[in-house]
């Protein structure tokens, strides 16, 4: 059956005195996205209005997820300790990033 290509984000972290993280998020994630942000008071911006929101929220559910931190650490902490989020494109070079889930238009000139 081979790899499953999933069309999810995986999100490169940096975390200031921690190793650079990367994970996978799933549906899950998104899913919590979802649930989250309209109960937020003022209730959160969409991810497109807030793209570094969104990176930061979703590579927290994915970490806490997958056990790369405890599910005790909250949003707020990890919101506060992540120096940088990227996403990552996978068929690209290593290390290449998308960067944020919105399109930029050409540069001027």
């Amino acid at each position: 059956m081979g790899e499953v290509k999933l069309t999810n984000p995986r999100i490169k972290i940096v975390r200031e005195g921690q190793p650079e993280l990367e994970v996978q998020t799933t549906n899950a994630d998104l899913v919590l996205w979802d649930l989250t942000r309209p109960k937020q008071r003022p209730v959160w911006p969409t991810f497109q209005e807030a793209p570094f929101l969104w990176l930061t929220f979703l590579s927290w559910a994915a970490a806490r997820r997958t056990g790369a931190i405890p599910t005790d650490h909250t949003f707020e902490r990890w919101r506060d300790e992540v120096l940088d989020v990227t996403s990552v494109d996978d068929s690209a070079e290593p290390d290449s990033e998308l960067g944020s889930p919105f399109q930029l238009g050409p540069e001027p000139g």
